[in-house]
């Protein structure tokens, strides 16, 4: 079974049963949303919430960020009032995904937007909507076709985890910093690594980076076992740093069961590496925001179908990161506990955002 969500009762039954299946939301029809302006803004003729039919494709059901992603599109269809199908493989599975992304677009007249692991299996099938006057909007990943995308400054977002680990590293300090990426060849996590090794490069060229981060894995058990054997290769580095998200409660593990005196620092949310920041585990865990960017995608599409845009922002809207530390984790606990804390803490700057689309807007290039 696919994960799938619904904002309005014409998709009631499907919705529900998703929710018996994974634990997950179903959204439920709200009242409509007034904002309008931005790159792209205007007038156009528009239809009623009622009448859009809109699509968001998920990478995989049981990947964190990825659900993460997921409930804020979801959240953006309930606040629109709009009927919004949410859908993911349960796991990653590029072909399958391609599949479910066919099968909604022959009812998502109004847009598609697709977070995929594997953007070299879309172009074509994304060109096939796009033919048909569909706009699609990419979330995360880049896809060849694709003018608009949602995510964030990678290689800056990877400079930022390396320079909170170097804050707590004296400048002179020799050793070994190790950097793991968990799905090599997916551009946004290569940027990550990418801007982690050139921070510590510049920043404090005594220290040693490989030329290539070592692979980690997505899977939490398979991240545990490659990071294990990691560090036990490189017994005097001083820091393990990862693109993904296991590794922001196996790292810490490992740290305690080895008695590691190192720091650690890795992308993405979730329960365990909450708990091991708060208890000083680890030196950050650095936040994609990634509920943002599913809402903000599903958001363009509502208005441009609305008729409150004349046409979508192309680039890259850089949606932005926060890095979290044991003195704000609490805060991001807190946000995490529904869509609506979510939505609250989120507030402030998807009114920012699109109050000033121009300001986030960057070159694909």
């Amino acid at each position: 079974m696919v994960l799938s969500f619904s904002a309005c009762p014409s998709r009631a039954v499907r919705a529900r049963t998703a929710l018996a299946a994974t634990g997950l939301l179903a959204v439920a029809c709200g009242g409509p949303s007034s904002a309008r302006a931005g790159a792209g803004g205007g007038e156009a003729d528009g239809k009623a919430p009622e009448d859009i039919r809109i699509a968001y494709v998920g990478a995989a059901r049981n990947l964190n960020y990825s659900t993460e992603m997921m409930r804020g599109a979801a959240y953006a269809g309930r606040e629109a009032g709009v009927d919004v199908e949410v859908v993911a493989p349960p796991g990653p599975d590029g072909p399958g995904q391609v599949a479910l992304f066919r099968r909604v677009a022959a009812d998502a007249v109004d847009g598609i937007a697709v977070m995929t692991l594997n953007p070299d299996l879309f172009p074509a099938p994304i060109a096939e909507v796009a033919g048909r006057g569909v706009p699609v909007i990419a979330v995360n990943t880049p896809v060849a076709g694709v003018k608009t995308v949602v995510s964030n400054d990678n290689e800056a977002a990877g400079r930022l985890a390396a320079s909170t680990v170097l804050a707590n590293i004296p400048p002179g300090t020799e050793g070994e910093v190790v950097i793991g990426i968990t799905s090599p060849g997916v551009p946004g996590l290569e940027l990550r690594a990418r801007g982690m090794a050139e921070e510590i490069r510049e920043k404090n060229p005594d220290l040693k980076v490989p030329d290539r981060p070592v692979e980690t894995k997505q899977a939490a058990e398979d991240n545990y076992r490659a990071w294990s054997g990691y560090v036990r290769a490189h017994p005097d580095a001083v820091a393990f740093m990862d693109t993904g998200d296991p590794a922001t409660f196996n790292l810490p593990k490992i740290k305690k069961e080895t008695g590691g005196t190192w720091h650690n620092i890795a992308f993405d949310l979730n329960d365990d590496g909450l708990a091991a920041l708060k208890r000083g585990d680890s030196d950050g865990v650095v936040d994609p925001q990634h509920w943002l960017k599913g809402y903000i995608a599903v958001r363009l599409l509502i208005e441009k179908a609305q008729g409150k845009r004349v046409a979508i922002p192309e680039g890259l809207w850089d949606s932005g990161v926060n890095v979290l530390t044991k003195a704000n984790v609490d805060d991001i606990i807190a946000r995490q506990k529904s869509d609506d804390s979510r939505a609250a803490w989120y507030g402030k700057l998807i009114t920012e955002q699109f109050a000033d689309i121009d300001a986030r807007m960057k070159s694909l290039g």
